[in-house]
This record gives structure tokens, sequence and C-alpha cells, in this order.
């Protein structure tokens, strides 16, 4: 791993190159080949297909053999492999027979079931059945009566309710008119009073600066995030003014990207861009502000719960030729 990271170093220098110069022209972070040249490689662990492919972009770039990514992919096998080894040497020291086994063999005891729970059983469905047919009974006696009274009535009421059919009948076209009115009318204005009140409000502050405000009464602990990368970049991340790069299981400071480093600007700049998305979600209490650094700040879009920000073109055109802003802040208004 030394001599790696010796070559390299020895290679940039004869070269006369910064190690930002190789972090630009690499797309890659200055702390990552700091690390590469420092011999490092400790904080690369369960990355390592992900450094082989910064060894060869670096190698390209400073015109030094390329397997030096193949040497190093190589002995970090090897390391896995002693390692897996000594694992399993220490499992053959404890024994053949584990906790496991031994759990195994434990039998369940079986519940018996004893000759007078039988007898209950049958006496109680006995009574179940009997009060079935009662309620039955009692059922078909009640729709018999109720069918008769019904009938009775409908014969006094016939001449009655004749007379006044057709007074009854316009009465409750204009009743149903009037009702159907109000509750179209407040259909309409519930309606209003969601789309508004579900909306989130957007302010811009300064070119890649903006402020939101999550709707009046939001009831959820969290809020999501989804940013889409639309052009091969180094990300890096900072919540709520930590010097330390953020990190979580769907983000990870690096290149995001890399397959879009070819892309035209107007292509990237284009609604329905190609693009590599992650999703971060925030403690609506805890959350005040985040801030992107990027290497290429180039079409990138964001949406709050998956609310897309009106972002223009000042906010999201930032290269190291035109010195347009290559970050992103985005703080939370409460």
């Amino acid at each position: 791993m030394d001599k790696i990271s010796e070559k390299i170093k020895a290679a940039r220098i004869a070269k006369g190159v910064t190690i930002e110069e190789v972090a630009e022209a690499t797309l890659l972070s200055v702390n990552i080949i700091k690390d590469i040249e420092d011999g490092a490689f400790e904080r690369f662990v369960g990355d390592e297909l992900y450094v082989k492919m910064y060894l060869k972009k670096i190698a390209r770039y400073l015109e030094i053999d390329e397997t030096i990514a193949d040497d190093y992919y190589a002995i970090t096998r090897e390391i896995k492999k002693a390692d897996l080894k000594d694992l399993e040497n220490k499992k053959e020291d404890i024994g053949s027979v584990t906790f496991v086994d031994k759990v195994k063999n434990i039998q369940p005891t079986k519940k018996q079931q004893t000759r007078k729970g039988v007898y209950e059983d049958h006496y109680i469905l006995r009574y179940v059945k009997y009060a079935i047919v009662i309620i039955i009974v009692i059922a078909i006696i009640i729709v018999l009566g109720y069918s008769f009274v019904f009938t009775k009535s409908n014969d006094s009421s016939f001449k009655n309710s004749n007379t006044s059919k057709t007074e009854t009948s316009e009465t409750l076209k204009k009743k149903t008119t009037e009702t159907d009115k109000k509750k179209t009318t407040k259909s309409d204005t519930t309606k209003k009073d969601e789309q508004t009140s579900t909306e989130i409000t957007f302010t811009k502050n300064a070119d890649g600066d903006y402020s939101f405000k999550l709707p009046d009464g939001y009831d959820q602990e969290t809020f999501k995030l989804k940013v889409d990368f639309t052009f091969a970049t180094t990300v890096d991340l900072h919540v709520n003014g930590d010097p330390n790069s953020y990190q979580t299981d769907t983000f990870k400071k690096g290149v995001y990207s890399s397959n879009l480093a070819s892309i035209s600007a107007s292509d990237a700049l284009k609604d329905d861009s190609a693009c590599e998305s992650v999703e971060l979600e925030f403690n609506v209490n805890d959350f005040q502000y985040l801030e992107f650094s990027y290497s290429w700040n180039l079409g990138h879009r964001y949406y709050i719960n998956d609310q897309k920000i009106p972002l223009e073109e000042n906010d999201h055109y930032g290269t190291s030729s035109n010195g347009r802003v290559r970050t992103f802040k985005l703080t939370m208004v409460k």
C-alpha cells in the first residue's frame, strides 16, 4: 500500500501539479487524494471498488501505469482472505456443539386434554344451538308483525297522500337544489383551503441561497429532501453549521453521476435530464439549515416532500471557469 501511495505522490510532483489541480481534473475531492497519498487506505474499508476507480482516474491523469489500481485491489482481497481464515480457525476451537444445537434438542411439552373438557364442550354447544333457533323464530315474528302494520297504515293514508303529492314534490325539489348549491360551495372552499395549506413556500435570498416554510398545521415530525445530481460532480454536505460532513445510509460524501461527465450544460439544465438521485430525511424541530458544495453545479434539482424548489439558472449553473456559485444553501423558516 505504501508503495502505491509513494508512486502516486512522486508522479504528481514530477508532473508539477498540486493536489487541488488533480482533484479538479479527476472530479475527486481533495481529502480523498490526500488520504491516498498519505497511505490512509483504512478509511476506505468496504469501498475498495470505489478506490480502485479513483486510482485509475489519478493514474490516467498523471500518465502512469493504471495497473496500480489492480495491485491495490489484489492486496485488499488477500487481506480479507487472511481475516476470514483467522475467523474460521477461532470457530473450530469453540467446538462442534453450539447453543443452537442444544436448543433444538429440547422437546416442547404437550398439553393433556381431559375427557371432562370434551364433555363440557358438547354440553355448551347444545345450549348454543337452542339459543340460535330461538333468535331466528323471534326475528321471523317481528318481520311478519311489521309487515302487517306497515300494509294497514299505507291503505289508510293512501288518499291523503295523493292530495298533497304535487306540493310536496315541488317543495322537495327546491330544498334539494338549495342543498346541492350549499354543498358545491362548501366543497370548492374546502378544496381551496386544502391546496393552500399543503403548499410549501420558497423564498430566494441570493444566488444558490433559498429559504422555505412548511405549511401551517404541518403535523409530521420529519420532512424529506430529494436531490437529483444531473452532472458528474464531487458532493459535500454540512448541516446546521457542523464542520464535519453529513453522511447517512443514503448519502455519502464523494462523486455522483460519474457517467454524466460528457453531457453538455444545456442538457444538464433540462427538467427531464438524466440524474443520480438521493433522498434525505430531517427532523423538523432539529433542522436549521444545510449547505451543499460541488465541483460542478450544473442543473441539480431539489424537492421538499416531492415539491420542487423553483430555481433560476444562476442558482445551478456554476463551474470553475464561469465563477458562479458552486454551493446551495437551504434554510428553514419556523
